[in-house]
């Protein structure tokens, strides 16, 4: 049975990491992962499958590129964030980390909700 409460605490706090992630506004990193390996682990930890994954395997989801592991287009993958990856590679071990950069445009940030802010200077007639 500790292995079943091992199960429900790694899918809790999955789960809290993920929450913490799409409130996000602008995260700089966010990571891929295999849907095929995510599948497997989510059907461990509800406990629909007694074994565990093996290591994470991103290696049909990256391609070589110029020195730097990147996404291969098409590729079957999850997006979770730095802290999300950190913490089942730092229980299944595995990859290789395949990050995708979100750059932030370099814009007012308030015009990016809709709102704009405008500055009005009055002068003496």
């Amino acid at each position: 049975m500790v292995e079943k409460s091992l199960c429900v605490c790694a899918l809790s706090r999955s789960l809290q990491l993920n929450k913490e992630f799409q409130a996000e506004e602008a995260p700089t990193v966010i990571l891929c992962i295999s849907m095929q390996w995510f599948r497997e682990w989510e059907s461990f930890v509800k406990g629909k499958d007694n074994e565990p994954p093996g290591p994470i395997d991103n290696s049909k989801i990256g391609v070589m590129k110029g020195g730097h592991v990147q996404l291969k287009q098409g590729a079957d993958y999850g997006q979770i964030s730095e802290e999300t990856w950190q913490y089942l590679l730092g229980i299944y071990s595995g990859g290789p980390e395949i990050a995708v950069r979100q750059t932030v445009p370099a814009t007012n940030t308030d015009s990016l909700h809709g709102e704009r802010k405008i500055e009005a200077e009055t002068r003496a007639l």
